[in-house]
């Protein structure tokens, strides 16, 4: 009967015939996890079937044949890093195939990444990379025809306002997701306010939340091959026919989901973890449940079409006409329940963090040596890549297993490989070096540098860049076998001030090999260019300096220009600080390093911590161990104190006498495995903050948090310390406004960070926990080095001054970001160039950022190249339009034409 007849293709419009009825936008989708419990190429190509049976290659076969065969059938598909993959093993005809999808809007791409990236850990810079990298491709392939339109973040736990300000950036109009706050779901849900307007950096972005807060089909409603929902049987003479009841199920949860939307309109996704195995079986059942509602809308109220998100969001918008509700904060924390805070991921894996940090930096010097040589290969591509893989949701976030971890570190080591070589050998041809004459060392943060453990006593040349597009001074540190050595400026052939000092034992903890000394000195570097020093062999100079141990018979007090930093004398802590600079503003100032022991799960719920959740036994942690002084070193140049917490933690605190920050180095590890422990860096203050604190969103604007307060909702507080955990990308601010006095710490890597009391604010480092927590990865968070726990070091560093504006900090966050590159050559001749700057006149403002240069095309000796230039002050924080000179942007070529 027509009642039952299949979804046909005068089936496909989205608008209804009946104003009355309620229009059921489907939309088919899989979501390809660009890997996490299998590796990225595990799970294209459908190997370690023992794990899951999943293969996007198959998937995405089977989807095409079933488009292809009718035209009235839609699909979505988001991870361009698996589509590419595909693509690029298929024939011409199937390449046809594909673009008259495209051409006919059967098939669209949605977010248009390279992967579906997460938003709580990653920096805005590699945001815009990975998105780069997938609209790239996209546009190469297929024109403007493939254009996403809105973003399918879908699977992030939780979400940052700097990433929909991206988004709509990026062209993309509206945002769709699904992990929000249980409570927040709640409300939303009672007050059919799943759809609203976020206004994120002065973007107004439509914003629409899934309904249950899950991406998958309905429940019952699974009709792909690893699902075991009865199908649609349709055969009144069958004793399976189950037609009427299967419908009547799927109207009931049509209605339910109707009565919390107000437009006339509801999405329905039918998909959801690599989905679509054998597309005929889904489709097929698919259109059987879709023809049974259709043919009999008046019964049932509803007509259900195949859609998509953007089709959707346009019919919701119309039919809304500008009444839907506004939104200024973010989606943090994301708890799913009562004692399930997704908080634990902030910090998971920090070794990992800090190495998709450190290869954001590399790939940005990269590109600009390609520019400035004028490369005619793309060397940095292979990085890039990498870096956009390990924005993926499951990877900087730490909640892959073991083995996938690996594999981001893998193709993370292979695109740095090659940037080594770029950057090495840019270096040599803008120096005048004899090719092959610089080498990288890329263990420098573990004192470990294999030319200068080779070089005994013979001179060696180290070449710093700077690829910040303004001139800086940095102080570069070096490890080496013995202290017999001059520093000489190559620029001036002079010997410049250096010091001398013992690399902490702690060090070896991380890797024993570590040298025993380090080389300081203060390196002044050109606007995106490079200075060269020597390190000639010496047993006498009157620049070098041996920082020995100092007695100790009172408090401590060290100096730099700006800054007093007093220490107690017994245990080498922080005791205060005094900004000499800002009217001798004073405060008390403590740094602790804390544990808190890991739930396994109590009386009032199982939840325990795990690679996603931070859930601690107890609300208050426990020293790791009473601090220990174990070392107080004095220079002219800088100045630290060493200690000891315990067995497995230490600190290296120091003041650089031409900085205006307090630097914290950190080594924690290896953590025991007597029971779950999550390790917290806590700064205490006398600063009265009033339970508020500042976060970044990733690296852009400032957010405010309140203890125990969510801005949109009244937060029922069940886990008072993970409830108040939030993600710190690059920075955290404590604010006395009576005083107007500010404390900020800079992070060289993504952290959890909360501030649980007046005038504290305490980082996540480290974790190392024995029990799974029950999301889907079934392992532990238990990373080990040489069958012990692993070891991480960091740093951290203290801005205080009085507060004037949250700009204040944004260049010393990008000048912790931009760490200076060193490349170092073995007795070889002195540089042709020993100093070269290629950006020195174009922006002379320290708020102008060169984020991207890019090698697009070239044509003989001229060059296309991608270049992204950045006001790192956001407009809507009093940012103010700033000029740059395109012509001087890279003073030694020829500006021929621009487009914006």
């Amino acid at each position: 009967t027509p009642e039952f007849e299949r979804q046909s293709e005068s089936d496909a419009s989205v608008t209804a015939d009946d104003s009355n009825l309620v229009t059921v936008h489907v939309v088919p989708h899989t979501h390809d996890d660009v890997g996490w419990l299998k590796t990225m190429d595990q799970y294209y190509y459908g190997a370690k079937g023992e794990i899951r049976k999943d293969g996007v290659q198959y998937i995405i076969d089977t989807v095409i044949e079933e488009l292809y065969k009718d035209p009235a059938k839609t699909f979505i598909y988001v991870e361009i890093a698996f589509f590419k993959m595909w693509w690029e093993e298929q024939d011409k005809a199937t390449h046809t195939k594909v673009r008259e999808l495209i051409q006919r809007k059967q098939l669209e791409f949605i977010n248009g990444g390279f992967v579906m990236n997460d938003e709580a850990g990653v920096h805005y810079s590699a945001t815009i990379d990975q998105f780069s990298a997938g609209l790239v491709w996209l546009t190469e392939t297929f024109g403007g025809e493939a254009e996403p339109r809105v973003a399918w973040q879908i699977d992030p736990f939780g979400h940052s306002r700097a990433q929909a300000a991206l988004s709509y950036q990026s062209g993309l109009k509206g945002v769709f997701f699904a992990r929000i706050h249980y409570q927040d779901y709640e409300r939303r849900k009672k007050e059919k306010d799943l759809e609203f307007m976020w206004e994120a950096e002065g973007d107004s972005v439509f914003t629409g939340v899934l309904y249950r807060a899950n991406y998958m089909e309905p429940t019952g409603f699974c009709f792909d091959t690893r699902c075991t929902d009865t199908p649609m049987i349709t055969n009144p003479n069958s004793p399976e026919y189950n037609l009427p009841e299967r419908v009547a199920d799927f109207v009931e949860y049509l209605k339910d989901q109707s009565a919390h939307y107000r437009s006339g309109h509801i999405m329905i996704t039918m998909g959801r973890d690599f989905a679509y195995q054998n597309a005929h079986k889904y489709f097929k059942n698919l259109d059987i449940l879709m023809g049974a509602v259709n043919g009999n809308t008046t019964s049932h109220g509803f007509r259900m079409v195949y859609s998509t998100p953007s089709r959707y969001m346009d019919a919701v918008l119309e039919a809304t006409n500008g009444t839907l509700s506004t939104k200024q904060d973010d989606h943090f924390p994301y708890a799913d329940f009562p004692h399930a805070y997704w908080t634990g991921y902030f910090t998971s894996r920090p070794a990992l963090k800090g190495y998709i940090r450190d290869s954001n930096n590399m790939l940005q010097t990269c590109r600009q040596l390609e520019v400035l040589v004028g490369s005619k290969r793309c060397d940095a591509d292979s990085l890039w890549l990498a870096l956009s893989v390990a924005q993926h949701h499951d990877a900087i976030t730490g909640t892959s297993k073991q083995h996938v971890a690996d594999d981001y570190a893998r193709q993370l080591a292979v695109g740095q490989t090659f940037c080594k070589g770029v950057i090495n050998r840019g270096l040599e041809e803008l120096s005048g070096m004899d090719s092959g004459a610089l080498q990288s060392c890329r263990l420098l943060n573990e004192s470990v540098c294999s030319v200068t453990a080779q070089s005994g006593y013979k001179p060696v040349t180290v070449v710093v860049y700077n690829a910040r597009p303004v001139q800086r001074n940095e102080y570069v540190r070096i490890p080496l076998l013995h202290p017999h050595y001059r520093v000489i400026d190559l620029s001036t052939m002079e010997p410049i001030t250096a010091s001398f000092v013992a690399t902490s034992p702690n060090t070896k903890r991380v890797n024993p090999q570590a040298m025993p000394i380090e080389v300081v000195f203060e390196a002044f570097l050109p606007a995106m260019g490079f200075s060269s020093y020597q390190l000639a062999p010496s047993f006498f100079s009157f620049h070098s300096h041996r920082l020995v141990s100092q007695p100790v018979e009172e408090d401590i007090k060290i100096e730099s220009k700006t800054l007093v930093v007093e220490f107690d004398s017994k245990t080498g802590s922080l005791k205060s600080i005094t900004n000499k600079a800002f009217d001798m503003i004073h405060d008390m100032l403590g740094c602790r390093v804390m544990e808190y022991q890991s739930s396994t799960g109590d009386e009032k719920d199982k939840q325990a911590s795990g690679a996603y959740i931070f859930r601690p036994a107890e609300t208050a942690p426990t020293e790791v161990g009473p601090p220990v002084l174990t070392n107080y070193l004095v220079g002219k140049e800088f100045s630290e104190v060493w200690q000891d917490f315990g067995e497995w933690a230490s600190l290296v605190t120091r003041l650089y006498y031409n900085k205006d920050y307090i630097e914290v180095e950190w080594t924690v590890g290896p953590i025991p495995d007597d029971m779950g422990r999550e390790v917290i860096i806590r700064y205490d203050s006398s600063l009265k903050t009033n339970s508020k604190f500042y976060t970044d969103s990733n690296g852009r604007g400032m957010m405010q948090r309140i203890l125990n307060k969510q801005p949109t909702w009244d937060l029922n507080v069940t886990e008072p310390v993970a409830g108040n955990y939030y993600p710190v990308n690059t920075k955290a601010t404590l604010l006395d406004e009576d005083r107007g006095v500010q404390l900020t710490v800079l992070t060289d890597r993504s952290h959890g960070a909360a501030s649980l009391a007046q005038g504290q604010v305490e980082f996540m480092v480290h974790r190392r926990l024995q029990v799974d927590d029950d999301r889907g990865v079934d392992e532990p968070l238990n990373e080990t080095r040489d069958g012990q726990g692993l070891v991480v070091k960091g740093r951290h560093w203290l801005y205080y001054s009085k507060f004037q504006s949250m700009d204040q900090t944004r260049v010393l966050s990008q000048e912790l970001f931009y760490r200076p590159t060193i490349a170092l050559g073995l007795d070889i001749p002195a540089p042709e160039h020993p100093a070269r700057g290629f950006s020195d006149s174009a922006v002379n403002n320290m708020y102008i950022n060169v984020l991207t240069v890019i090698n697009v095309d070239y044509q003989g000796d001229v060059f296309t190249y991608l270049l992204r230039l950045e006001n790192i002050v956001p407009h809507n924080e009093g940012g103010t339009p700033l000029t740059v000179d395109l012509n001087l942007v890279f003073k030694e070529k020829t500006l021929v034409e621009f487009a914006e």
